[in-house]
């Protein structure tokens, strides 16, 4: 699936209107240059638009720097412009509306006046392709950022065909880019930022109890009060949490039922405290039994974990993956 840009991004020149979208060009490109085909971004833009783009006498896209006296935001621009042409542009989808066998007459329903925009106009024509051609197949939402012309990120319409042959309709919204970025991107980004900010205390050891129940934790029934005791079955995914701040485990109520790996878990509800957070999972002990344990985490780290994991089964490898990523 193909998305399109907001004409108006191509024409920014306000310096202050530049700073407000760095971040949005910076996390576009990362989305075009993921090597995962399902989370890759794509862009599509008309070949007019295309061309104007490559006529352009300094650079390509998308920011005018002619009129940028702060040096350090024109260094970031023309990196920016230079990422795109050499990492972008070549796999941006350039799309014709020169194929429908219609008249290419269309109505937009919207209570701002969009279709008296004529910025709009080639947008619009892009917007119908999926009517005619099958093969293409055009995002609902249209990328925007943080600007004083044009629409906003939130403002909708309705296009509407009414040919001889189809009959077309497209709900169409103006979205910002972190509508494209995954949860499991944004925990990253988050989790990157805790780190780099020193928000994670990692602590060398970690306390880990059992509550009031007995000990169905370890095969062999040995005792324990921290989590480098436990087997290396159960404390192979535990340790992992170390890095996300973990300081304190609480075993609790068992069950025979539903057993998974031993060391796996999924997370059963979160609960948050004035300075931490604390996980309940359901954790599968080596004994079979699985155990309704507390994990206990700095503040904000327990719903970035539910955020990334949902109700999927945390293990070493997609533990491992997200400690390695931040």
């Amino acid at each position: 699936m193909s998305v399109l840009i907001d004409p108006y991004m191509f024409e920014l020149s306000d310096a202050q209107e530049i700073k407000n979208n760095i971040s949005f060009f910076m996390k576009m490109l990362k989305l075009c240059n993921k090597s995962d085909d399902d989370e890759k971004l794509r862009i599509a833009i008309y070949k007019g638009m295309l061309k104007r783009i490559c006529q352009r006498t300094i650079q390509p896209f998308p920011i005018n720097i002619q009129a940028i006296t702060d040096s350090d935001l024109k260094n970031t621009i023309l990196q920016i412009n230079k990422s795109f042409n050499h990492a972008l542009l070549e796999s941006i989808e350039s799309i014709d509306i020169d194929e429908c066998s219609g008249e290419q007459e269309f109505k937009i329903i919207d209570e701002n006046g969009i279709a008296e925009d004529d910025s709009y106009y080639e947008m619009f024509c892009m917007l119908l392709i999926p009517c005619y051609s099958k093969h293409e197949d055009i995002d609902d939402r249209i990328l925007t950022g943080i600007k004083k012309d044009g629409r906003q990120i939130g403002d909708h319409f309705q296009i509407q065909c009414s040919c001889f042959d189809y009959n077309y309709i497209k709900q169409c919204m103006f979205s910002g880019i972190d509508e494209f970025i995954s949860d499991k991107e944004k925990v990253i980004e988050f989790l990157k930022e805790k780190k780099r900010k020193k928000e994670i205390t990692i602590v060398d050891i970690v306390s880990a109890e059992i509550g009031e129940h007995h000990n169905h934790v370890q095969a062999d029934g040995k005792k324990f009060s921290t989590l480098s005791e436990l087997s290396i079955k159960n404390k192979k995914v535990l340790k992992l949490f170390q890095n996300l701040g973990l300081f304190r485990i609480v075993f609790g109520r068992f069950t025979p039922q539903g057993v998974k790996a031993a060391g796996t878990m999924t997370i059963y509800s979160i609960s948050k405290k004035n300075t931490q957070d604390i996980v309940t999972v359901k954790f599968n002990a080596e004994t079979g039994f699985q155990i309704i344990t507390d994990l206990y985490f700095p503040k904000g780290i327990g719903q970035l974990l539910q955020d990334y994991f949902k109700k999927n089964q945390i293990t070493y490898k997609n533990m491992s993956e997200l400690v390695d990523k931040i």
